[in-house]
């Protein structure tokens, strides 16, 4: 199945009515919807689904309007690729992955090109069991003048960027990788990054990828 399927509305759970005395919770457990791992997210936050059959999937988690972020935008992203699997692009290319190494690799460079800086290396942390990669990238995006969010002005220059800082997170399995991000800008990365911590804190493998066995408790 392609495109974006929006799976629920979490906003909708935060229109029911509550005490003063009984807040609605800052966090609530996500199952995914092939039952291959779960996850806590923001309350409130919207979800949608794009998914290329058992070979690749993106949860994006959507946040409320922020001006800080692209478009206005903050999202959380858990996405599944699997090993040597073709996932087509929106424009119609397509790509594949052996491995998780080979993907922070050629993320790091055909996504965010030689004016990328790593605000955080490359480097080791354990997720769900699994010894996962963990880094932060720094990097400019040229947009149209008219874009108004998340936006700011080169130094020296007229051009329009936005200053892209992007957190991930990848963890291995046996028959390909997820991968968690935080999308954010520069300007806006401190304001969930709180969010983004827990996603990975509490994020769990329940089985090898969305097509795959059960993992061993």
């Amino acid at each position: 199945m392609n495109g974006f399927k929006k799976l629920c509305v979490l906003a909708a759970l935060s229109a029911l009515p509550f005490t003063a005395a009984c807040k609605p919770p800052k966090y609530i457990k996500y199952n995914s919807e092939s039952g291959d791992f779960t996850a806590q997210v923001p309350w409130g936050w919207s979800v949608y689904l794009d998914r290329q059959g058992d070979d690749y999937y993106s949860y994006t988690f959507v946040g409320p309007f922020d001006p800080e972020f692209h478009r206005g935008v903050p999202t959380l992203q858990a996405r599944w690729y699997g090993k040597d699997r073709v996932r087509t692009l929106p424009d119609g290319a397509v790509e594949a992955y052996s491995t998780p190494r080979e993907f922070v690799e050629r993320t790091l460079r055909d996504l965010y090109g030689p004016d990328r800086a790593l605000k955080v290396e490359p480097h080791p942390i354990s997720v769900s069991g699994w010894e996962a990669t963990h880094f932060v990238v720094l990097a400019p995006m040229e947009v149209p003048g008219t874009m108004r969010f998340g936006v700011s002005e080169e130094a020296g220059s007229k051009k329009t960027v936005v200053l892209r800082q992007h957190a991930y997170v990848v963890v291995p399995m046996d028959t390909g990788f997820y991968v968690l991000i935080y999308p954010a800008t520069r300007a806006g990365f401190d304001k969930y990054e709180d969010r983004f911590n827990n996603l990975v804190n509490s994020f769990r493998a329940l089985k090898d990828g969305p097509g795959g066995p059960s993992l061993k408790p």
